[in-house]
């Protein structure tokens, strides 16, 4: 397993282990392409546990920040060597392939000019958002090019990943202090809540809400679905961080597993699978889950176009409400998305890729009270649209535009393969990036909008190996 070895290989030597991953990475992905598409895929999903597995050995949160960035190694080797064999034997042969990589690729084009742009004036946060925007292009084009290539059945892999899932999520929903020992849980929350704890975020966040945080356990605790709309019902959640240490990109990933479940036909990985959905406790992978069956069902009965333009309107109505609620509430993802908005307006040319969003601002210096009386916050914060308008200025619209494109191509093969996976593919894909404006975590995370593009990129591969796609 690519992932166990090089997170392994560095408590010898990261000079060691960061070649060896690299080469290895290369070498499967070169003489077995199809190990390498379910590799990338696991080393997305389960990285942190091995992290955390082996936290007890790191030397502090420099070092620990150092030892979550292999899985990128992997991927961006996996899909030099893939995108490589396509340049030297594949380009030319097949038109609708041509017209695939070419058009991602111009977008990746793009999004460097705005990552030059940016890393002039902020090198660390533009090299990280760097790797989430292209994340997704780069888990699309491998898994196009290996599906066009070769037959491939890759059901039996996520379902055996979904049977891990299950165990692993229901061990921590019921016995969260066996899972924390098993895994290594108690040193990797430390070395990642460090910070918080140092910068007195804590502190702040007792004095604002008067709950008091103690620990990192205190800190799993949210309300339910983390909206003031239950706040009177006073009800209170452990949330689920999964495998891969983060509940927001684990409920995406469960969904990601569950909708492949259920439209691949086991409803009882499906049903086994729902439960650990609500318990991470993110409403936006929920609402992915729901809008998929919508546009699923306005499919069956009114055909691709009228489907996708329903669609279209249902996601428009929702972002509305979203925002005409989030505004009233006070929400900061609202008021995050607000900030890049006024920002774009104001500024349309983009800032450069690092400036501004989370990463780029110190939150215990933020004055929500302040911001939710303007309606918006100062720079584009918590929402992935928001800080992609603010970054990449008009390019935010294209490459979003590109995702768009994307969800209408997988739409339009399930037109004449009548495919379910395929319907929830492409509604999956357009729901997430309306997610995107009301959070980071739904663009920017790979387990998130990278784990739903690959359904999509599996569904045209394939259809072009089989010619429905000439």
């Amino acid at each position: 397993m690519l992932i166990g070895i090089s997170v392994i290989g560095h408590l010898l030597s990261p000079l060691i282990a960061i070649p060896l991953a690299a080469l290895l990475s290369a070498f499967v992905a070169n003489y077995a392409p199809r190990t390498a598409v379910v590799s990338v895929i696991v080393a997305l999903l389960f990285q942190n546990l091995f992290v955390s597995l082996v936290s007890e050995y790191l030397s502090g949160p420099d070092e620990f920040k150092i030892i979550r960035g292999y899985n990128f190694i992997i991927l961006v080797m996996v899909w030099v060597t893939i995108a490589a064999g396509y340049l030297t034997r594949l380009r030319g042969a097949n038109r609708s392939i041509d017209k695939l990589m070419n058009v991602t690729s111009c977008v990746m084009g793009i999004v460097f000019i705005y990552f030059l742009f940016g890393f002039i004036q902020n090198p660390t946060p533009a090299v990280i958002y760097l790797r989430n925007i292209v994340s997704p292009i780069m888990l699309f084009q491998i898994t196009v090019l290996v599906f066009c290539r070769l037959e491939f059945r890759i059901s039996a892999a996520l379902f055996f990943i979904s049977l891990i899932f299950i165990l692993l999520g229901y061990v921590e929903l019921t016995s969260r202090a066996d899972w924390l020992n098993l895994t290594g849980g108690n040193n990797y929350w430390e070395l990642d809540m460090r910070g918080e704890r140092l910068s007195l975020e804590w502190d702040r966040e007792a004095r604002e809400s008067g709950r008091v945080t103690t620990s990192y356990l205190d800190a799993f605790k949210v309300d339910f679905f983390n909206t003031p709309l239950l706040d009177g019902l006073d009800l209170r959640i452990t949330r689920l961080m999964g495998p891969n240490m983060h509940a927001i990109s684990y409920s995406y990933a469960v969904a990601f597993l569950l909708i492949f479940a259920l439209f691949r036909g086991t409803p009882i990985s499906a049903a086994l699978l729902f439960p650990l959905l609500v318990f991470a406790n993110a409403k936006g992978a929920l609402i992915l889950l729901v809008l998929v069956g919508a546009g699923w069902c306005a499919f069956r009965l009114l055909g691709a176009r009228l489907s996708f333009w329903a669609m279209g309107l249902l996601l428009t109505v929702y972002t509305l409400a979203g925002v005409v609620v989030g505004l009233q509430i006070g929400d900061f993802h609202v008021l995050g998305f607000m900030g890049g908005l006024h920002n774009f307006l104001s500024f349309p040319f983009g800032h450069g890729i690092g400036v501004g969003g989370n990463l780029a601002t110190d939150f215990t210096k933020l004055d929500w009270p302040a911001y939710q009386a303007l309606g918006r916050t100062p720079v584009a914060i918590e929402s992935a649209v928001g800080v992609l308008l603010y970054q990449m200025g008009p390019g935010a619209f294209i490459l979003l535009g590109l995702y768009v494109w994307i969800a209408w191509q997988t739409l339009r093969v399930a037109s004449y393969t009548g495919n379910s996976l395929h319907i929830a593919a492409s509604f999956a894909l357009l729901t997430v990036l309306v997610n995107g404006i009301f959070q980071e975590e739904a663009l920017f995370s790979p387990l998130a909008l990278g784990l739903l593009i690959t359904l999509n990129g599996m569904a045209l591969g394939q259809a072009i190996r089989k010619g429905f796609i000439p």
